[in-house]
């Protein structure tokens, strides 16, 4: 990992350690503001940031799909659903959305929520509750929060220095 040892000329030059880049202040070799020097290899935010747009464009589909079966495009006319799948489909079409804002926003909030609505959808798909999310539905959301999670301890790793 490089290092940045901000220093001013002395009488007898410059005074490098090992491994230091030396900068002198007000100088043309002075890096931009805000300027990083990159490390090799894999690129651990990126692939994160990517995940969470992919993940956004899937579930505003799916915020979507639920807005359809309110809309009445489904099999059966919403009103004529049961009760209990009326609230998880609304539910799910209102948090769906808001999460898909979120997450590509890449937002704090947008990824917690986003959590919350995966791990309400694998509940309810693997426990049949309501009949509103189906087995495949509630594996690949799995999935995608295994993913996700792996990512994000990749990404503090590298903030880390550890990777």
């Amino acid at each position: 990992m490089a290092r940045f040892s901000f220093s001013t000329k002395r009488q007898g030059g410059e005074r490098r350690g090992s491994g230091d880049l030396v900068i002198e202040p007000g100088s043309r070799d002075e890096p931009p503001i805000g300027a990083e020097i990159e490390n090799s290899g894999i690129r651990w935010e990126l692939m994160y940031v990517l995940l969470l747009r992919l993940m956004a464009g899937i579930w505003l589909v799916k915020g979507l799909a639920f807005w359809a079966l309110i809309l009445g495009l489904g099999d059966i006319p919403f009103t004529d659903e049961a009760k209990a799948r009326q609230v998880i489909i609304t539910a799910f079409a209102l948090v769906d959305c808001a999460a898909a804002v979120g997450l590509w926003l890449v937002s704090p909030w947008g990824t917690s929520l986003w959590v919350f609505v995966v791990v309400a959808e694998i509940v309810l798909g693997f426990s049949g509750l309501g009949n509103a999310v189906g087995f495949s539905s509630a594996t690949g959301s799995a999935l995608a929060l295994f993913f996700y999670f792996v990512l994000a301890f990749a990404v503090r790793r590298r903030h880390l220095g550890l990777f």
